[in-house]
């Protein structure tokens, strides 16, 4: 549940847009928004200030995408490599 909550997190921010990060994930903006704040609940802290139709990231979320973003790489080619054997 943790690495699906982080490839939604990240495609929120390269996207940059809740809508567009849906798109790409193939579900819907509200499944993306439930699975944000279900991960910012599960942490304690906020990633993302909403304001509007647009967003920015917290100090928080600055940091939770650029170390996550190394945590799903790392994952995917563990995957990957295992598949491979």
């Amino acid at each position: 549940m943790l690495f699906r909550r982080m490839k939604y997190f990240s495609a929120v921010v390269e996207c940059g847009s809740f809508t567009a990060a849906a798109k790409r994930c193939g579900v819907s903006q509200s499944a993306i928004s439930q699975q944000i704040a279900a991960l910012e609940s599960s942490m304690g802290v906020t990633l993302i200030e909403r304001s509007g139709r647009g967003f920015r990231l917290t100090t928080a979320g600055d940091y939770f995408y650029k170390n996550g973003k190394q945590v799903l790489r790392s994952a995917e080619e563990l995957c990957t490599r295992t598949a491979e054997l």
